[in-house]
């Protein structure tokens, strides 16, 4: 009896090695090609709004549109962060404060038809989390693919 059930285990086991490594390994593969594409196009987003020192409306509809061609929901968060110089009357010293602005802001201001400009030395910060998809363990939350990008706007626009 012990010999049969030693055999079943060793056969169960086997085939778990045999067929579930396999497919952890390519989910993982698939995960790190996601993570890339993601990647991919908001550096493109980034470094064209870095060049031209704008949002425009189809700027940032083909960003959205090129993160819809994958089969995962996410979301995107835009920072816009404005440096300022304040001059301290008190210490006769500039003291730097930013101010922020979020998507909704941008987003306000390209849905009137109106671009968002940014200023020279401003910095963009896009980051996109996956939030729903498949997942090879639905009961494990998968937070392993998410993208950070920023840059400095340049304005190089002649």
């Amino acid at each position: 009896m012990n010999d049969i059930f030693g055999k079943i285990c060793s056969i169960f086991l086997a085939v778990i090695i045999l067929f579930g490594m396999p497919l952890v390994y390519m989910n993982e593969r698939a995960k790190t090609a996601e993570q890339m594409y993601l990647l991919t196009e908001a550096t493109h987003f980034v470094d064209s709004v870095c060049n031209t020192g704008m949002i425009s409306g189809q700027m940032l509809r083909t960003f959205y549109a090129s993160l819809a061609k994958k089969s995962a929901v996410y979301e995107v968060s835009i920072l816009h962060e404005q440096p300022e110089y304040i001059l301290k009357e008190e210490t006769e010293r500039y003291v730097r404060c930013e101010t922020y602005r979020d998507e909704e802001d941008i987003r306000a201001k390209v849905e009137n038809g109106e671009d968002y400009f940014f200023s020279r030395g401003d910095f963009l910060l896009v980051t996109i989390e996956k939030k729903a998809g498949f997942t090879l363990l639905p009961a494990i939350k998968d937070r392993t693919v998410s993208i950070r990008y920023g840059g400095t706007v340049k304005y190089e626009a002649y």
